[in-house]
């Protein structure tokens, strides 16, 4: 077979065991701009909550990271499920504006808008420094000129927000 990424055969697999899932994170842009980067964490959102024990029945076991609970895929990879919001957005948001990318040939996936990806981006980035920036430069460099300005404004939570994100986006755009 082709060669294709883990982390995308692995999203195959995830979809295919869990159904409708929406992938954000690294995986999301990932998908929506064929950019990589080291993660081994896949993060995505579900519009209902997928019971433990569905989880546990599928084989996605939890083990115990740093005194917390992590889930991981039966293949072994930490996945983090979003049931309510990503970054604020609210995960029905997410799931109604999620793109369906085609990842081979009658195979398809959903990612989370670049719209989603740029506003919860930008959140994240508000509170923490480092990957998110990278992150951020990765989706203007190759989707800027495709971004929904009236669907990412819909996302903000006010008109100074979207100012702030739509002056950097251009800005960064313009480098």
């Amino acid at each position: 077979s082709e060669s294709m990424h883990p982390l995308i055969q692995e999203a195959i697999r995830i979809t295919e065991d869990l159904g409708d899932v929406v992938f954000i994170g690294a995986v999301g842009i990932f998908l929506q701009t064929k950019a990589t980067r080291e993660s081994q964490d896949l993060d995505f959102a579900v519009a209902k909550e997928l019971p433990a024990e569905l989880l546990d029945e599928k084989q996605y076991f939890v083990r115990k990271l740093k005194g917390k609970e992590a889930r991981y895929t039966p293949r072994g990879y930490k996945i983090d499920i979003y049931t309510r919001d990503v970054s604020g957005i609210p995960v029905d948001r997410v799931v109604a504006t999620a793109k369906d990318i085609e990842v081979k040939k009658g195979v398809k996936i959903k990612a989370a808008s670049v719209e989603v990806l740029v506003v919860s981006k930008f959140r994240a980035a508000a509170k923490r420094k480092g990957i998110d920036d990278v992150d951020i430069r990765t989706l203007v460099q190759s989707k800027y000129k495709e971004i929904d300005w009236d669907i990412l404004k819909s996302l903000t939570d006010s008109e100074i927000e979207y100012q702030r994100i739509r002056n950097q986006m251009d800005a960064l755009h313009r480098l």
